[in-house]
């Protein structure tokens, strides 16, 4: 063997020892990197060893992520997952419980973030370009934000299981009436204000179905009548009833009284009554959707028409 052929042979076991020990060091450095990717979890409940260290919360006990030891509503998992204190209900003092916050503002707040399974701290969740707030999640046609406002269930599109959708039951609620003036808060939304004139029909179906004693009443999704005419029958003007009455009344009493007897009077006033109630609406059932139009009541339905002259509500559906 020559001298050069010795130099060669030295250098090929150069190299293959160099590219061996490249080999061995990839390995290492991708465990290096699956370990920073991955934090210690020694009970395998989603969260963190060191989170749960900081807040004393057991590190090898199954079943602390579902627990809530300051009672906020809100699971130790999702807390570290909204960077809140899991043994404080107000975590930044502000007044407000971490329930209550929404620290994305998406217009969810966090108790609802969890029955959703959304991320607490990012307004797009799924990254689809609809804020969780403006979503859908049980398709009941009311958003997660109106389930928030509404107090529903945003994973059941019946929250209170009497065959109607959230969104056919609950679209807002009046937040204030002066006797003229009214504004409605739509649940996920903005607010309506405007004009209840001698236009503005009230439909109090619910209301009224409620106070009538009728046994039928006791079946949630009962109209209070059977066919579409009477249905109608249950929607009064805001303030023309009243007046129409008055009217009729007034005349007819003047000409009862003036001619005849109390007994007269009686029966001329039974029979008058009679004939007004079976073509339009008494004082007491327009009393009844009057009452009802109170600050807080939940409304299920309205349209506002708005024109030069203002806005001026057509039709408002008050719930029970």
């Amino acid at each position: 063997m020559t001298a050069h052929d010795s130099i060669l042979r030295r250098l090929r076991l150069v190299l293959a020892a160099v590219a061996a020990l490249a080999l061995l060091a990839v390995p290492s450095s991708a465990l290096a990197k699956k370990h920073h990717q991955s934090p210690k979890d020694r009970n395998r409940d989603g969260i963190p060893d060191k989170w749960e260290k900081k807040f004393g919360i057991s590190t090898t006990k199954h079943g602390v992520a579902k627990a809530d030891p300051d009672k906020d509503g809100l699971v130790n998992r999702f807390e570290w997952r909204a960077g809140t204190n899991p043994k404080a209900a107000d975590s930044n003092g502000n007044g407000v419980g971490d329930a209550k916050e929404d620290p994305d503002r998406d217009a969810v707040r966090n108790r609802n973030e969890q029955r959703e399974r959304t991320d607490p701290r990012d307004a797009d969740s799924n990254g689809n370009g609809v804020k969780d707030g403006s979503e859908d999640a049980d398709r009941d046609r009311l958003d997660n934000a109106g389930e928030d406002d509404a107090g529903t269930d945003p994973m059941d599109p019946d929250t209170d299981g009497d065959g109607v959708k959230d969104g056919d039951e609950h679209a807002g609620e009046v937040t204030s009436w002066d006797g003229t003036t009214l504004t409605i808060r739509v649940f996920g939304g903005s607010t309506l204000t405007g004009i209840v004139d001698e236009d503005t029909f009230l439909d109090c179906s619910a209301a009224d179905s409620a106070d009538s004693g009728d046994e039928s009443s006791d079946d949630p999704t009962w109209s209070g009548d059977p066919t579409e005419d009477d249905l109608e029958g249950t929607k009064v003007r805001a303030r023309d009833d009243a007046g129409d009455d008055s009217a009729d009344d007034s005349g007819d009493d003047l000409g009862d009284d003036s001619g005849d007897d109390l007994g007269d009077d009686l029966g001329d006033d039974s029979g008058d009554d009679s004939g007004d109630d079976s073509g339009s609406v008494d004082d007491t059932n327009g009393d009844v959707c009057l009452d009802a139009l109170t600050v807080g009541a939940k409304v299920s339905e309205a349209s506002l028409d708005v024109s030069s002259d203002g806005s001026f509500f057509d039709t408002i559906e008050i719930d029970d």
